[in-house]
């Protein structure tokens, strides 16, 4: 005959069955809290990216009320911390091999604008790609922690809008100029609200002309050559931000993107 068996003593356990299934639900529940913060970091930083771009489109318009303001970046001035080279600096070969001012160095804002979006049709390659970026602005005789060097993360920065040789902001802008996250490539392409305009001057009645722009794409430019034949007060343009990942032109000038923000432009005469 078994003594009896004091009921303190029992102690009680755990089945592997129990083990098995309390291990299945809390690795269940760690995969649903990864998921869950894998799309809150991807929402974060496309909020961010955005933000950005909406900082872009203020700056992007001042830079096309003044395009004069708007950098040239070629292999040497990229890597200068000062803006060295601005738009008119450009060769044509950068401009669809278009003159700016057309021979004349007090062209208009609206004129030198045009000139450059003239050839800009909605089809893609003929855009004009231009890069808006934050950057730390490096003064000779500010924020100095030596002879030579600078204390890059205490300056100011400030916005940018440039344009690049070779239509591609490279990697050794973003060292160059200190740029401060990620840049925004920009497309600007003739808006499709020129559909149905009288864009042309008659050259013998100085009216509009009755034939009126096609519908979009279009095959050739839209406007004509010369702003002085241009029969509208305004040029209402298209700005798509896309962030820049320092790839190639070649890369992504064809590359099916969805942008982060599209901008209509109106730019007044």
């Amino acid at each position: 005959m078994n003594p009896p068996r004091n009921p303190l003593s029992v102690r009680p356990g755990f089945s592997l069955v129990e083990v098995t299934l309390a291990i299945g639900i809390v690795g269940v529940a760690i995969l649903s809290l990864v998921g869950i913060l894998g799309s809150t970091f991807q929402q974060v930083d496309e909020i961010m990216q955005t933000n950005r771009a909406l900082s872009g489109v203020t700056r992007l318009i001042g830079a096309l009320d003044n395009p004069r303001s708007i950098a040239f970046l070629n292999a040497t001035s990229e890597k200068e911390p000062q803006n060295v080279d601005f738009l008119l600096a450009a060769p044509v070969a950068d401009t669809f091999n278009v003159d700016l001012t057309d021979g004349n160095p007090a062209a208009s804002n609206f004129d030198i604008v045009y000139r450059l979006l003239q050839k800009a049709r909605d089809n893609g390659d003929n855009a004009v790609w231009l890069y808006v970026y934050e950057r730390k602005i490096v003064a000779p005789d500010s924020d100095k922690t030596g002879a030579t060097a600078f204390a890059l993360y205490s300056n100011p920065s400030m916005m940018e809008v440039a344009l690049c040789s070779g239509k591609n902001l490279t990697i050794n802008a973003s060292f160059g100029r200190n740029i401060i996250g990620t840049p925004m490539r920009v497309r600007l392409s003739l808006s499709k609200l020129l559909v149905g305009q009288r864009t042309f001057i008659d050259s013998g009645t100085f009216e509009p002309t009755i034939a009126k722009v096609a519908a979009a794409p279009w095959s050739v430019s839209p406007i004509p050559v010369k702003p002085s034949e241009y029969a509208l007060a305004y040029l209402p343009i298209v700005a798509e931000f896309f962030p820049h990942d320092y790839s190639p032109y070649d890369s992504y000038k064809t590359k099916t993107e969805t942008p982060l923000l599209v901008q209509n432009i109106v730019i007044s005469r």
